[in-house]
């Protein structure tokens, strides 16, 4: 009963802080907007060809020009699609200096009195050169297939789905999964940044107790510092997770961020991780005599975890030994862990980010029980 009501008191004080609440709520939805658009195109993975001109000669049959009209209506398809430039050349000629001196990407003829189709590639534009050839590949084996049936049953030609056009360059993935964008990622790192700056209210919880002599007064009641401990701690979880859960619904229904369809085993996740945080700021409220000591110790400490841990960054262009090095921050393993769930649907490092946040938060708990039976100076 005595750690319900202290939870009770823990809660009301710190919900009551209005400016407190509003700014570890706000401040990760701005941070996560700035962010989000400061490095959208780095987590665009559209691709996208910018300047590829290409050159091109028709020899058209008036009485029959077919496959110009056909590689005609090619041209407007992959130039919406890709936004490739095709340019008109007079003749052959012209057309082979041109990529002779690196001057366009590629060089198409188009004859209808011969029926043929001819490519000649600029061989320093490879990638851009590559998905041409493919996507005119794509096209004349669909007019070879579409000459086949109009010789052999004309009336074939007249169905509706023979009718429709269909994309001549298609870009496929093998192990196809929805990638986290700018906006998507940083409401993840945002969240777990802001719910490690949580420590502090874990800290603040302890700390106010000791410096306005209210610990030691709670003391004097039938209430055991372990009472006091695990009411302090629980107490600021449940503040935590109150404005956790603000930050996540003002993400995903306003800015539309995406978290995934296992909200629950996210929820999970966050608490655990929540659970060690505050336990971080609790253990030092006891380790430090100094206050606003141990506020600059972990003012610094969690910019450090952040960073190791993907928030400001992602973990894949660090390199190899800061990439090593992340392993000491738990951001790190929270982070990588929500983003599998999330994208992935690997729930494979769950275990590990738990038993870090679970066994970290047990370590810390300790040290702060240990201090705590040193007795009532630390109240007094």
């Amino acid at each position: 009963m005595n750690i319900l009501r202290i939870i009770l008191k823990e809660f009301t004080l710190n919900i009551r802080n209005f400016k407190a609440n509003f700014m570890m709520v706000l401040f990760p939805i701005v941070l996560i907007m700035i962010l989000g658009a400061a490095f959208s195109g780095t987590f665009d993975n559209a691709v996208k060809l910018d300047d590829v001109t290409v050159l091109y000669t028709e020899e058209r049959n008036e009485s029959g020009p077919i496959l110009t009209e056909a590689f005609k209506s090619f041209r407007e398809g992959i130039s919406e699609e890709l936004g490739i430039i095709f340019v008109k050349a007079d003749d052959v000629n012209s057309g082979r200096t041109a990529i002779k001196d690196n001057k366009y990407s590629a060089y198409i003829y188009v004859s209808d009195n011969t029926r043929e189709i001819k490519m000649y590639k600029n061989e320093r534009a490879e990638f851009e050169t590559s998905l041409i050839e493919s996507a005119l590949n794509s096209f004349s084996n669909t007019y070879g297939a579409m000459s086949a049936i109009a010789a052999n049953n004309p009336a074939a030609m007249a169905m509706p789905e023979m009718a429709a056009e269909g994309d001549y360059v298609a870009v496929k993935s093998l192990n196809e999964k929805r990638e986290p964008g700018s906006l998507d990622y940083y409401a993840v790192t945002m969240m777990t940044m802001i719910l490690m700056y949580a420590s502090l209210t874990g800290f603040w919880s302890i700390r106010s107790d000791i410096e306005q002599k209210t610990g030691g007064r709670i003391l004097c009641a039938p209430v055991r510092k372990h009472e006091m401990l695990i009411g302090n701690v629980v107490g600021s979880i449940c503040v935590t997770i109150v404005q956790g859960t603000a930050v996540i619904l003002f993400s995903k229904f306003i800015l539309k961020a995406y978290w995934g369809e296992d909200l629950i085993t996210v929820a999970f996740l966050l608490l655990t991780y929540s659970v060690m945080s505050i336990s971080l700021g609790a253990s030092l409220a006891f380790l430090f005599r100094n206050g606003n000591a141990a506020s600059g110790a972990l003012n610094t400490i969690i910019p450090i975890f952040v960073f190791l841990g993907g928030g400001y960054v992602p973990l894949d262009v660090m390199g190899g030994t800061v990439g090593k090095l992340s392993d000491i921050s738990p951001v790190k393993w929270v982070n990588t862990a929500l983003f599998g769930i999330i994208y992935d649907g690997d729930y494979s490092r769950v275990m590990t980010s738990v038993l870090v946040n679970v066994g970290t938060a047990a370590a810390f708990i300790a040290i702060a029980a240990l201090f705590a039976k040193r007795g009532n100076r630390l109240y007094a």
